[in-house]
């Protein structure tokens, strides 16, 4: 892994880390998207579902595989979409030093295979051409990797020379945070607003994700998350518990926004959610934590002094939290909450920021870069190359279950689905969930496995012997259907809902393996036939090959029949691309065909004895004999119908 300068990440060399969708181009097609609104009056919750779909179209079509959810949550006002805005900022400069590395690793390959090639033509001229390209490249690398000299920083030091901001934060518009300003478009962002007035409302998710490889060489689907602000006195706690319980069960990575200080209020409100989760976790299989990571972010923290170093900084925040988290240090009857929230979150962290400055908190400030604290920004910059270190990106995972991107949208709806319930029953509405989502995941997994077997089994364009291919078939069946019973007992379903869910696989990959086992059967069917008729078949090509004028014409009008086909499909002249892009399909699949055929053919001979033989051809002499029939009594109804009007005509003639 290759080390990015400034933004505290590392590179795999191996694999694409940028998605196609947002590598580093803007992101004018994208908007934040509210997934979730809370009812007035109610505790439930109402999913927008249309807005859902868009989200989950967005993460199939980046090509991830698995979703990364970064969220926000903590009381109203206290500058969660202004961080979110910010983060935006960091995620796209991400995005583009990945890009410009790939670039410049995939430059060194092909300066490499050019190198290789004139060493074994023994071109000296490219010889020394590709050798001074991969220096160049390797010069980049180098410069890319060099960490630039900062100069030292303490907090708070008016005398020293003023800092600029870090360049992530200057990614797009480079004198203002306009992104979601309400002064602005408000699309290009989440919202937010300085003053006193709330702003968000409900869930929201940004639009399309920003895609990036693990070290797994998984592709992660990021999705950045927006909240309500949660424990204010305009909602229920209750629906409160809506916000963060969804907030934190879908998030791999959560910051907790805290004003001023970590306060026991804040804790408790905490511990009120993840009481019910953790009574979830005793009643399912696995050992994961319901949550992912916790980072509690300090907001507007005021005691770091004068003169501290990052190291000092950093080390006041940790001794705040320990005395807030760590049980040896807090009173007696905090230290089972305590416990149950180290056990909840996988893990948990702090970070202190100072004040952003007097003038971001007036109404009239519309996000001037300028007129942010250089304090802040410099601390910014260290929390988020720490929030973004080596184990980001990392799937959401409740419970230790991998969300995908084809199961996201359903997780989503299932748990609020769970949620709508007041807080009494929410434990047995989550478990209900847990074990929806885990049916079908498992289920996603083991028909994509059975695909991939009978894909390995028999390809698509190959013919195999059908006995074989139907005792694989059905061992393979029979195998992952024991394999999703097997996974389904941890979940103590009731008699007849574990039957219905064991048929319904069990019916969908039995289908599917149907359906190509009888392809199969069709296509060897078909090849006993040609090989019976094999003798006449190759007469007609002798007598081809010896009258080759004949074969010409053949050959002639049948390209001709083709390309008109084409041209009056496409509504072109004879002569255009696309009647050659199209005859040349025909030609491919054609090719296809007579290989599957060659194929079937040894298939059919290998297995083929005089009795089937006779079968085959007695076969297809009663459908000749059919065919030949019908034609004939078609034709002898049409002669008689022509007939009796010849006769009616004579009769009219004579009579006059």
């Amino acid at each position: 892994f290759q080390w990015l300068p400034g933004l505290g990440i590392a590179a795999s060399t191996r694999t694409p880390l940028c998605g196609r969708r947002l590598s580093c181009a803007a992101m004018a097609d994208t908007a934040p998207l509210k997934i979730l609104q809370l009812k007035e009056g109610s505790n439930e919750v109402d999913i927008l579902k249309d807005n859902l779909a868009t989200v989950s179209k967005g993460l199939r079509d980046s090509g991830a595989h698995y979703v990364s959810i970064v969220a926000v949550m903590g009381a109203y006002r206290t500058g969660k979409s202004f961080l979110l805005d910010l983060l935006m900022r960091f995620m796209r400069k991400k995005c583009a030093l990945m890009a410009a590395a790939l670039k410049r690793q995939e430059a060194r390959r092909r300066a490499e295979a050019d190198l290789e090639t004139a060493e074994r033509m023994e071109n000296a001229e490219k010889m020394t051409a590709a050798k001074a390209a991969i220096v160049a490249i390797d010069q980049e690398i180098s410069e890319a990797a060099v960490m630039p000299e900062c100069p030292t920083w303490h907090f708070g030091d008016g005398d020293a020379p003023k800092q600029p901001p870090p360049a992530w934060m200057l990614e797009g518009d480079a004198d203002r945070i306009s992104e979601g300003s309400k002064k602005g478009d408000g699309q290009a962002g989440f919202a937010w607003r300085p003053g006193k007035d709330k702003c968000t409302q409900g869930i929201w998710l940004w639009s399309t994700p920003f895609v990036f490889t693990d070290k797994a060489g998984r592709k992660i689907g990021v999705l950045l998350m927006d909240t309500q602000g949660a424990w204010d006195d305009t909602m229920t706690k209750a629906q409160s518990a809506t916000i963060f319980g969804l907030t934190a069960l879908l998030s791999s990575k959560l910051i907790y926004n805290i004003q001023n200080r970590i306060e026991e209020v804040q804790l408790e409100n905490m511990d009120y959610i993840t009481t019910f989760a953790q009574t979830v976790c005793a009643e399912l299989p696995g050992s994961g934590s319901p949550y992912g990571h916790l980072e509690l972010l300090i907001r507007d923290w005021a005691n770091y002094e004068d003169g501290f170093t990052e190291e000092q900084c950093l080390e006041q925040m940790k001794d705040h939290e320990n005395d807030h988290l760590n049980p040896a240090k807090v009173p007696p009857d905090a230290v089972e909450r305590v416990e149950r929230l180290a056990i909840s979150f996988k893990s948990i962290n702090s970070f202190g920021l100072p004040h952003p400055g007097l003038k971001v908190t007036k109404p009239a400030y519309d996000g001037e870069i300028a007129q942010i604290d250089p304090d802040f920004s410099h601390l910014l910059n260290i929390f988020v190359d720490k929030f973004f270190g080596e184990d980001f990106p990392s799937p959401c995972a409740p419970l230790g279950m991998e969300i995908t991107v084809n199961s996201f949208q359903q997780v989503v709806m299932n748990f609020a689905e769970a949620f709508r319930e007041n807080a009494a029953d929410m434990a047995i509405g989550l478990r209900e969930a847990f074990v929806k989502v885990e049916m079908m995941t498992c289920r996603e997994d083991l028909l994509r496995r059975f695909k991939d077997q009978l894909l390995r089994l028999a390809p698509d364009t190959s013919v195999v012997d059908p006995v074989y291919l139907k005792k694989e078939v059905a061992k393979l069946t029979a195998s992952l259907k024991e394999e999703f019973e097997f996974k389904l007992r941890p979940w103590r379903l009731k008699d007849s809902e574990e039957f219905s869910a064991t048929s319904e696989f069990a019916a969908t990959i039995l289908e599917q393996g149907n359906v190509r086992v009888m392809q199969n059967e069709q296509q060897v069917e078909g090849a006993t036939m040609k090989i019976v008729a094999s003798p006449v078949v190759g007469c007609g090509a002798y007598f081809l090959l010896v009258h080759q004028w004949i074969f010409m014409i053949a050959a002639a009008g049948g390209a001709y029949c083709h390309a008109k086909k084409w041209s009056t499909r496409n509504e072109v002249e004879l002569y255009d691309v696309s009647v050659v892009q199209g005859m040349g399909e025909d030609i491919k699949k054609f090719s296809i065909q007579r290989w599957k055929d060659l194929q079937a053919m040894q298939v059919a001979v290998n297995r083929l004895n005089p009795n089937e033989a006779m079968d085959a051809l007695t076969k297809a002499s009663q459908q000749a004999g059919v065919m030949a029939a019908a034609a004939a009594s078609s034709a002898g109804i049409n002669f008689q119908t022509q007939g009796n009007g010849a006769a009616a005509s004579s009769n009219g003639v004579h009579k006059a």
